[in-house]
């Protein structure tokens, strides 16, 4: 079976390997390394409103009974046996245990943020990075904090992780539901718009139930936040043109493809662009055709934006994508100007996924402000963070409450 458009944009732009691959088990090249990097350093920088937060990497197996003390029997969970020198593991299938075990002794109060992999079974489909058994990369936030400011925080974190996905072009909503109240008190969805028109999540975000906290030895309450590669293949279906992937800036490991003729003399203007802070690459072609070969191939690697030198050195073309268009240049442009062009295309990526959520919003119905009354007779998933205050759309009362509303109940 052929892999899906979006991970073929992804094998294209050497993220992830092509067919054949491994069922259920995605595996990551260079590329696909670094936007993993960029996008958790992003994240980071955003958890630090909050502290400084630690950043732990946890080994391959984790303590069977201490899972199963905190969770029962998980039937995705895969136990290891006969392996010499360790009795008792499986496969990490969650980090959360082995962090808050660890903060009990450390007297550790985060935020602590886990970066990794974890191993779960997944039957029946596996499309790539949506649902696998190898889930690379998993990033983890745990908080303890004091039950008074557990909402507020949850919700700070909330509005960091659409802060995080908006930066790559990815609008969203924060969902409060009850649906998941077997793992959080408190549970909230961060929900985006595939081009298909379906809502998907993209992170979830709890308040551990008491369950759950006093199993894992703690008296104060616990946040649990996280999300995996999942926002990759998004980026992938929402970001992408006849040439393949188009990467936001932020997470672009090349965000300048630069195509040189031979004789460029062009160095001083890339050791500018470079300590500027922007990401560069370089390729030389001195025939017309090797530059379109050129300019293909930056594409395909989802590079935003490419500059193309002529022969003569006052021939500098730009190319930007979503739509596809070539600038001529008069000379060839200092950082700030290179900037500009990527934060033009970075709002050019970020419309075009506004308008598929909007459209999938309103021809799913899942977005209306509805009074109390009214809800009884919807399918009600939930209700908009931070709550949104207005006129019931059924009745006209002033008492409506922005809700999420979903007839096929529970989505992933």
């Amino acid at each position: 079976m052929a892999a899906p458009p979006y991970a073929q944009a992804l094998h294209a732009a050497e993220f992830i390997t092509g067919p054949p691959m491994i069922k259920g088990i995605p595996l990551w090249r260079a590329a696909g390394i670094q936007a993993v990097r960029l996008l958790t350093d992003l994240f980071l920088d955003l958890v630090a409103r909050h502290g400084e937060p630690t950043v732990l990497q946890h080994g391959f197996l984790a303590d069977a009974a201490a899972g199963r003390q905190v969770f029962g029997a998980y039937d995705n969970v895969y136990d290891v046996r006969d392996l010499p020198g360790h009795r008792g593991v499986q496969f990490r299938s969650d980090n959360i245990v082995t962090v808050v075990t660890g903060w009990s002794r450390a007297a550790q109060r985060g935020p602590v943020v886990s970066i990794g992999e974890v191993i779960r079974d997944a039957p029946g489909k596996t499309p790539p990075l949506f649902r696998d058994r190898s889930i690379w990369p998993v990033v983890e936030l745990n908080h303890i904090v004091a039950a008074a400011d557990a909402e507020s925080l949850l919700t700070a974190y909330a509005t960091i992780v659409e802060d995080l996905l908006a930066a790559i072009g990815i609008p969203t909503v924060t969902v409060r539901t009850p649906a998941l109240a077997g793992y959080g008190k408190l549970s909230y969805l961060t929900v985006a718009v595939l081009p298909n028109k379906r809502p998907t999540v993209l992170a979830t975000l709890y308040v551990l139930t008491d369950e759950l906290r006093s199993a894992l030895g703690v008296e104060q309450d616990v946040i649990d936040v996280g999300f995996t590669g999942k926002i990759l293949a998004t980026t992938a279906m929402l970001h992408a043109d006849a040439r393949g992937l188009v990467l936001p800036s932020a997470i672009a490991p090349t965000q300048v493809g630069v195509t040189l003729p031979p004789e460029h003399g062009a160095d001083d203007w890339l050791s500018r662009l470079r300590a500027g802070g922007l990401r560069c690459d370089v390729v030389v072609a001195g025939q017309a055709a090797g530059r379109d070969r050129a300019e293909r191939a930056w594409h395909r690697r989802g590079v935003p934006l490419v500059i193309g030198l002529g022969r003569a050195r006052e021939a500098v073309a730009v190319c930007t994508r979503l739509p596809m268009a070539r600038v001529e240049l008069p000379e060839l442009p200092e950082p700030q100007q290179v900037r500009d062009l990527l934060a033009a295309a970075d709002a050019r990526l970020a419309t075009r996924a506004t308008a598929v959520f909007e459209s999938g919003m309103a021809e799913g119905g899942h977005l209306r402000s509805v009074c109390g009354s009214c809800s009884r007779d919807l399918a009600v998933f939930g209700a908009v963070v931070p709550g949104v205050a207005g006129h019931c759309d059924t009745c006209g009362g002033p008492a409506g409450e922005q809700l999420f509303v979903s007839d096929e109940g529970r989505f992933y």
